[in-house]
């Protein structure tokens, strides 16, 4: 029997235009009924995954940028954060490259101008009610603001079109000792502290909880999901998502804008 299923968001639960399916809702309520745990696990920083958690009725804990953060009923129950010194030598790096890159600290995006993500939410945050708002901040110096900001600092989120730029400046990130990197998508990269990803926060939630790895699903489609793809009992992997995440899974469902994690669901949690 699985006790709770961790989902992540984008290329998962959410369409291609950023929605939550009817048929994906329906399969979650009914699991939730049934008394499993739904955890929303994603890249986003915490008040952008609560949104997809309200809409699908779980009040259970959030996973938030990455693993770096769960949060209960708006509680932080655990986190791990970028030291300082780190967040200067990404910032460098940044700036050497002349690169977009925004920054999550607390429950806030930090950015030196809007653009791709940042500008994304900053629309986004014109028809949303102010409880459901991701807290943008346009930043005029980064250094200072992230001294000021040391003991919440959770990532960097780098960002560009151009995939060769990207994996130049990942290679440079990637000998910060202190470091995880990774990716949610070709266009964008990811930098956390040490040891922070998707399945270590479900390692955390597993003895917060009281439920073993072998009683979770994990559903994910790309290389930030591949560690909750092993570390549960059943990692499913998206028809759409990156080849690293079938190989690391163990079953493949539908495609995102096919309902693929509702078929998940109705298969390992209905008995459908």
């Amino acid at each position: 029997m699985y006790r709770l299923v961790a989902i992540d968001l984008d290329g998962t639960l959410l369409d291609r235009n950023k929605e939550i399916s009817n048929r994906n809702k329906r399969a979650i309520a009914l699991a939730i009924e049934k008394g499993t745990k739904i955890v929303i696990c994603s890249g986003r920083v915490f008040s952008g995954a609560r949104l997809f958690a309200k809409q699908v009725g779980s009040k259970d804990p959030i996973i938030a940028c990455n693993g770096a953060i769960i949060s209960e009923n708006s509680k932080v129950i655990y986190s791990n954060i970028l030291g300082t010194e780190d967040c200067l030598r990404v910032l460098d790096i940044c700036r050497k490259y002349q690169i977009y890159y925004h920054v999550y600290a607390g429950d806030t995006m930090l950015t030196e101008k809007l653009g791709f993500t940042s500008l994304k939410y900053y629309e986004k945050n014109k028809l949303l009610p102010p409880e459901d708002r991701v807290e943008i901040e346009v930043v005029e110096n980064m250094a200072d603001k992230l001294k000021i900001m040391e003991g919440q600092v959770f990532k960097f989120v780098i960002v560009n079109d151009n995939v060769e730029l990207l994996k130049r400046i990942r290679n440079e990130m990637e000998q910060i000792v202190s470091v995880d990197v990774m990716s949610s998508n070709y266009d964008n990269f990811e930098v956390m502290n040490k040891g922070v990803n998707k399945g270590a926060a479900l390692k955390k939630l597993s003895e917060l909880l009281d439920i073993p790895s072998k009683e979770m699903i994990a559903i994910g489609d790309n290389e930030n999901d591949i560690s909750m793809l092993k570390y549960a009992g059943l990692g499913i992997a998206m028809d759409n998502g990156e080849n690293c995440a079938k190989e690391a899974a163990q079953y493949i469902t539908a495609a995102n804008d096919q309902d693929g994690v509702a078929q998940a669901i109705e298969k390992f949690v209905l008995g459908y």
